[in-house]
């Protein structure tokens, strides 16, 4: 057939407004057709980084389907119905085989690929246009009149379907998980040292070694990954000033690393998959050393995938006890909140009714540390203690000046946050930490876990809700702090908490981002040893509180929503940001490395809360993404 004649027909058919097959299905198709192409044209970039052989199959995929688009659009056919379904049911197949057995021509052959919301986009939009192309390829070929404004209400629907997923994929496709992002490069003609050259000096200390094992385990009929067969893992006691060396073998089904979370290590030992190191493949191992320095409460957790190996049971406490013994309490108890692995259900080390012994008059020390993910409200958990007044001599393992003895108040702890509890046993009856409840699903009911200090009857029961929540800011006696105290600082930064509907990571969702960009793409903040660092972190959401977490370094607080702070100085390394509130707080860079500063919220950091502070002078030669494995959060 000629242009002419094409031309011709197609002219005719509008004249008459007539199609022998229903205009509205042969539109659909057209357009469900097209937005397969295009999201397979946005992909070509990647897909040519990772594999030209894939780049150029969806090159001419792409071209293929434009082309079909216009043939049924201009001359359609019974021949090109049976050819779109075909064609677009035979990609299909290939998509189903390349993600369940593999490809033999392929970067790695027969190894099937991950689903990624872009291709299962395509695939939908495929799906659908083989409805479309059989319909039409079975309708009668009597001519019917159709109006206008039926027409356009059958399309409707299509209209508003497929360029809405056209759009998803197509931006997905284009916002990719990076494949191989390096937080800090090595800059050619530059003086620097690589991050893995940072590690603690050769000394005669004494040395604590442990060894962890992280491998799956069955807790409560749910599967667990554990460190050596428990959830948490074992607690690790070290004495300030010891040489602490920790080997992890991994026989997890997948890569893995840990934190050392709170303790300032070396930039070396981190534990942050993609930043200080590879992630432990299965059947590898990795020695972790440093120095025990300040004491204080920490706990270990995985920082590799940590939105899912956190909640999977790889946590634990880690305590550093002083070295003066006069310091060291008649009981010191640390208790890990955390959440039962495969359960909507929190625990506090391992269990829901936690026992913990003492006698009257015993002097207890009780280390609470919240390793959980927040409920549904994402707020922070509120632990009380009763039965016994106490100070609060600790935050985030560092001490308080001048704490003063309180009654039962509401401690509120974000995620990763830690507090230290000190009091004497009563007379008579045991005392209760209690308050450990999240919000969950309306049809679950999560628990409520109870330690319980002592023997005898337990004090009276208590409205939690109604009690007064601990005021950090104003607790405690005031004390010369030299970075609080500072006139000036070297650098700052403001960092807006924010988020909303956006493409990252090769998918459509919610983000959550610093100041309007999401991780990886987060500009660092980039100092020099020595310097003063002040950032001010500001939250104007009306629900979430944020737990923003400094790994390497000791924040101080300086001001809460623009008034500063009136007790004792409070050093911490993660701030809990409410609602509607302003924190301030500033840091000296004495740690050289690359670090991480990001939300403890698990799913807000995996969705873009991350960021790093990068030393000048220090590269890192690890990357993140895809190709390296090294997935952080």
């Amino acid at each position: 057939m000629s242009a002419v004649h094409i031309v011709k027909l197609f002219g005719q058919l509008r004249a008459r407004r007539e199609v022998d097959r229903s205009a509205a299905l042969l539109n659909s198709a057209v357009l469900l057709t097209l937005g397969a192409a295009a999201i397979h044209f946005a992909v070509v970039p990647d897909h040519l980084s990772e594999y030209p052989l894939y780049g150029a199959f969806f090159i001419a995929l792409g071209i293929a389907q434009v082309g079909l688009a216009a043939a049924v659009l201009l001359v359609p056919s019974r021949q090109l119905f049976a050819i779109g379904a075909g064609s677009a049911a035979g990609v299909m197949a290939l998509w189903l085989v390349s993600r369940t057995v593999g490809v033999p021509i392929a970067p790695v052959p027969w190894r099937p690929e991950a689903v990624g919301f872009p291709d299962v986009t395509a695939t939908l939009l495929e799906g659908i246009s083989v409805i479309q192309f059989l319909r039409l390829f079975r309708r009668p070929r009597r001519l019917r009149r159709r109006g206008r404004i039926r027409t356009a209400l059958k399309m409707v629907p299509m209209v508003l379907f497929a360029p809405l997923a056209t759009y998803l994929g197509v931006g997905a496709a284009l916002t990719p998980m990076a494949a191989a992002y390096n937080a800090a490069p090595f800059v050619a003609g530059q003086t620097s040292v690589s991050l893995v050259n940072l590690v603690a000096p050769a000394g005669a200390q004494p040395l604590k070694e442990f060894t962890l094992t992280a491998a799956p385990i069955t807790v409560g009929g749910h599967e667990a990954w554990a460190y050596n067969g428990t959830v948490p893992g074992p607690e690790l006691r070290v004495t300030e000033g010891d040489r602490v060396k920790v080997i992890l073998i991994n026989h997890l089904p997948d890569a893995t690393s840990i934190h050392w979370h709170g303790i300032n290590v070396p930039g070396a030992m981190d534990g942050v998959a993609g930043i200080t190191q590879d992630a432990v493949r299965p059947g590898g191992f990795y020695v972790y050393e440093f120095i025990a320095g300040e004491p204080g409460t920490y706990w270990y957790h995985s920082h590799q995938d940590a939105m899912n190996q956190i909640p999977h049971g790889l946590v634990g406490s880690i305590v550093v006890e002083p070295k003066d013994p006069s310091k060291v309490r008649v009981r010191d108890y640390s208790v890990l909140v955390h959440t039962q692995p495969g359960a909507d259900a929190l625990e506090v080390n391992g269990t829901s009714s936690l026992h913990l012994n003492a006698a009257p008059g015993d002097t207890v020390r009780l280390r609470i540390t919240n390793g959980a993910e927040p409920g549904l409200d994402l707020a922070p958990l509120t632990p009380v203690l009763v039965g016994a007044p106490y100070e609060v001599v600790a935050l985030d393992g560092h001490d308080l000046t001048g704490p003063q003895e309180l009654g039962p108040q509401r401690i509120p702890l974000g995620m990763g946050q830690r507090a230290d509890l000190v009091f004497t046993m009563p007379d008579t009856g045991a005392v209760r930490l209690v308050g450990l409840k999240q919000v969950g699903f309306p049809w679950s009911s999560p628990s409520s876990p109870v330690v319980t200090i002592g023997d005898g009857p337990a004090a009276a029961a208590v409205n939690v809700s109604s009690l007064p929540r601990f005021d950090l800011t104003r607790y405690g006696t005031p004390a010369a702090d030299p970075v609080a105290d500072a006139s000036h600082y070297d650098v700052t930064r403001e960092i807006i908490l924010g988020g909303g509907f956006g493409f990252r990571n090769g998918s459509a969702d919610f983000t959550d981002t610093f100041s309007g960009r999401a991780s990886p793409y987060i500009p660092p903040i980039n100092v020099r040893e020595g310097q003063l660092v002040h950032l001010r972190i500001v939250n104007p959401g009306d629900h979430s509180s944020h737990p923003i977490h400094i790994h390497g370094h000791i924040l101080t607080l300086l001001a809460k929503n623009g008034h500063p702070l009136s007790g004792s100085p409070v050093h911490t390394d993660t701030v809990l940001v409410g609602p509607h509130e302003t924190w301030d707080v500033a840091f000296k860079a004495d740690n050289p490395g690359i670090w991480m500063l990001h939300c403890h919220i698990l799913e807000h950091a995996a969705a873009g809360m991350s960021m790093t502070i990068n030393y000048e002078g220090v590269y890192t030669p690890f990357t993140m993404g895809t190709r390296s494995g090294n997935i952080p959060e």
